[in-house]
């Protein structure tokens, strides 16, 4: 997510929730597949948007889709909302307003090996009870 953040220079604030599920998928895809997420394999699949005052990330073109039936909304995020303390981000982020997003020109890696192993997988809510281990 700081990778993300950086290159594309926005604080997290300004990131839409449906943003950050993408981000995260493709970090959570990766990483079952042995990979180490990067802002270059992110970006293979995803282009900077803005949708309502908010930077998001879009499907790029021809890019396999592999995030299937994500969240079309988001209820309740208010009542989840939380602040983060700066020291927890180890980089330093500015605001950042863009008045026009340049579409970026980018060749998709369809014949890369990690490119090819990523799978599509379903976008699944889960309670709060999956985070909870009984020892």
């Amino acid at each position: 997510m700081a990778s993300i953040l950086h290159f594309y220079g926005f604080h997290i604030s300004q990131m839409s929730l449906a943003g950050m599920v993408r981000v995260r998928h493709i970090e959570f895809l990766c990483r079952s597949q042995g990979m180490e997420p990067t802002v270059e394999k992110f970006r293979a699949f995803y282009q900077l948007i803005r949708n309502m005052g908010f930077y998001s990330f879009g499907n790029r073109g021809t890019a396999k889709k592999f995030l299937i039936g994500p969240s079309k909304s988001f209820h309740d995020w208010k009542m989840k909302f939380f602040l983060i303390r700066e020291e927890v981000i180890p980089i330093a982020i500015m605001f950042h307003e863009l008045d026009k997003i340049e579409k970026e020109e980018l060749s998709i890696p369809k014949g890369s090996d990690w490119y090819m192993n990523l799978l599509a997988t379903p976008n699944r809510i889960f309670g709060e009870n999956v985070l909870v281990m009984r020892v």
